[in-house]
Formats: C-alpha cells, structure tokens, sequence
C-alpha cells in the first residue's frame, strides 16, 4: 500500500525511490507535470492534482500547481464536452463541415481550394 503521498512524506520507504522526494525535487516535479498536460494530455493535470493532495497544504507552490492543474482539467472537460456535443448533434448536410461526412466521392475542402488557387496563381 505505498502511495505517491506518503512517499512525499516519507512514512514509507519504496525501492523504486531511493528515499522521500525531497521538496524541491517535488515542487519541479509537480511544475513539469502541469505544464506536459498542455501537450494535450489532459489527464497529467488531474494526476497532478491527486498526486499532490495531501502535500498542498504544506507547500504553496505546490498548492499553486495543484489549483491550476485542476482548473486546466475542468476547463478541458467541458471543452470535450462542447465538442463531442456539437459532432453529435451537427447535422451532415451542415455548411459547417469542410468535408462532409458519408459522402463516397471526392470532395474539396476549404482550404484545399484556398490553396489551389494560390498554387495555380504563382
């Protein structure tokens, strides 16, 4: 039963660690994992978060980390959520679409003719 938590306090010893994380080593941790969640990895930011749940109280960098590691992964659910809402329920005949879905023949999208004409222009 170790888990990140108490390895950050040091209650129990794990052989993958050579020790307790110290508190810089867990202040960079928690900053590099907040910031890979941008490279749409959404899910770091709500690892971070739980990772660090029992230290943010102790620690206000970490506490900062935490804070917006969970407002980033709130802000990207509901961002899923409008998207996979709006596919769902955007009709297939809608101008919206570049490329329409169904369709079994060729089809230019958008920016295929804005580059076409560009292409043909020079």
């Amino acid at each position: 039963s170790y888990s990140f938590c108490t390895l950050l306090r040091g209650d129990q010893h794990n052989t993958m660690f050579s020790g307790p994380l110290k508190k810089d080593t867990a202040e960079t941790l928690a900053r590099r994992q907040f910031y890979a969640g941008f490279f749409f990895l959404p899910w770091l930011w709500m690892s971070n978060y739980f990772f660090f749940w029992d230290i943010q109280k102790q620690n206000e960098v970490i506490a900062k980390y935490c804070r917006y590691s969970l407002y980033c992964f709130m802000a990207s659910c509901v961002v899923a959520i409008i998207y996979w809402a709006c596919m769902v329920n955007l009709n297939p005949n809608s101008s919206l679409w570049v490329i329409k879905p169904g369709v079994d023949e060729f089809q230019e999208g958008i920016f295929t003719k804005a580059l076409n004409k560009d292409y043909l222009s020079n």
